[in-house]
């Protein structure tokens, strides 16, 4: 439960950092701003995005296999904190 809670943090912490940049939609107007804008893009989608996307595959897993532990031991299911869940992320 814990090392869900950890990934869980880990994983929004990233997404909140990042989600202003990737909002961030003011520029110069200039092409040289525009191609860096979309250099920065590609780098993010290429380096930045795909191991936070197996993160979020390991968490998903980490919580199934946590849930079906507890239901096999006849233990109520786990509820992450608040702004945790699934579906949150």
């Amino acid at each position: 439960m814990e090392d869900y809670e950890n990934m869980a943090s880990d994983l929004l912490d990233w997404i909140n950092k990042t989600m202003p940049w990737l909002q961030n939609r003011n520029n110069d107007g200039t092409l040289n701003d525009m191609q860096k804008k979309l250099d920065d893009l590609r780098v993010y989608r290429r380096s930045e995005k795909p191991p936070r996307v197996e993160e979020k595959g390991m968490l998903e897993t980490n919580f199934n296999t946590l849930q079906t532990k507890l239901r096999l031991g006849n233990r109520p299911a786990y509820l992450p904190t608040e702004g945790k869940m699934i579906s949150d992320i």
